[in-house]
């Protein structure tokens, strides 16, 4: 009788334990639905669902709006602890994502950042404690990829830096300029222009007293536009790098000369299509791949599923998260000991008259 008790107090106690471990997992993800930033949001629900079908898993998805608010990631944090997610992905608001991470750190629940980049996120983790991992690049892995570029590709050769005014425009070419330095290369010019103006001949002058033709430009690409036709006008043909900016809407009265190459990351996603996609993209022309957050999205699904598949008895997904590689889509993936990925989404891009296009290897 002894023996038959304590088998059925093993049985009692392995029992959860047992319809835990078969518990199917629960994906949270967290995106804006409404308003402007829909689009964006669709583009990160689609692509988490896409990783999920991709791996036939039997993974089941909680989406919520997160509507690129406090509020909205509040609610949206809320709804995944009631639904006990295992893990959440997405987020594309510093707001959102700031607001949720301490409901879901108190739920233990582990984030994993499609959008977000801002340095603080992750660069405060040991203080904050959250359980956030990230595949968005850092903020400063823009000026990273642009130094990049200029010390492999102009360091024989004279360059100068250009900013339009802005904080952001000017961080980013102090950013640049530090980076650069550090390998002893330093620009030969440094300047600045009004942006929004109509004409840029005085900016094209200035440019030309200079005799040095390559520039890094941090501006939007209506300016950059005009900054390239002003130069030409005046006989300097410019040799022109741009950042993110170059990717923003053109401008109708100057539209961006071929050659002009810019920095930003990888937004178009061809390979991650499911095969019958693809055959009906191939049948239909003009039909875009995936684009936008769908290939992160997708990517942190891939891992999010990994990790709970690979889990150990008695481990957390925490553990698992910062202790292995994961194979994506994108390539594998490892996240540091502040949760960044070593992913690298950055390219270089050429503009070739009605679109830019991936350098080859770039």
């Amino acid at each position: 009788m002894r023996a038959l008790a304590t088998l059925a107090t093993v049985f009692i106690f392995a029992a959860p334990a047992f319809a835990q471990q078969a518990a199917p997992v629960v994906v949270g993800v967290a995106a804006p639905l409404s308003d402007a930033q829909e689009i964006l949001g669709r583009q990160l629900t689609d692509g988490a669902g896409a990783a999920v079908a991709a791996r036939a898993s039997t993974a089941r998805l909680v989406v919520a709006d997160t509507s690129c608010s406090a509020s909205g990631g509040e609610s949206a944090a809320r709804r995944f602890v009631e639904q006990e997610a295992t893990i959440v992905v997405g987020f594309l608001c510093t707001e959102a994502i700031e607001a949720a991470l301490p409901i879901l750190k108190e739920a233990g629940i582990p984030t994993i950042d499609v959008g977000v980049r801002a340095n603080h996120l992750t660069d405060a983790k040991d203080r904050s404690g959250h359980i956030l991992y990230r595949i968005a690049p850092r903020s400063d892995a823009e000026d990273a990829a642009i130094a990049r570029y200029i010390a492999a590709r102009w360091a024989d050769q004279p360059f100068g830096l250009i900013d339009d005014g802005s904080i952001a425009a000017r961080g980013l070419t102090d950013s640049v300029r530090r980076r650069l330095g550090d390998q002893g290369l330093q620009p030969q010019a440094v300047d600045n222009y009004r942006p929004a103006e109509e004409k840029q001949f005085g900016l094209a002058r200035r440019l030309q007293r200079t005799g040095i033709t390559r520039f890094f430009i941090a501006g939007d690409r209506p300016d950059v536009a005009i900054i390239a036709r002003d130069a030409k006008e005046t006989g300097l043909d410019l040799t022109i790098l741009g950042a993110e900016g170059l990717f923003d809407e053109a401008s109708i009265d100057a539209p961006l000369p071929a050659g002009i190459v810019a920095i930003g990351p990888k937004t178009s996603f061809p390979d991650l299509r499911p095969q019958d996609e693809a055959a009906a993209d191939t049948a239909t022309p003009g039909q875009l791949p995936p684009q936008g957050y769908f290939g992160p999205a997708y990517a942190a699904t891939e891992i999010a599923l990994e990790a709970a598949a690979n889990r150990e008895p008695g481990q957390t997904l925490q553990t698992v998260l910062g202790s292995r590689s994961f194979a994506t889509g994108l390539g594998p993936i490892r996240f540091d000991a502040k949760g960044d990925a070593d992913l690298d989404l950055f390219r270089v891009y050429e503009w070739r008259g009605d679109g830019f296009v991936d350098e080859t290897g770039g």
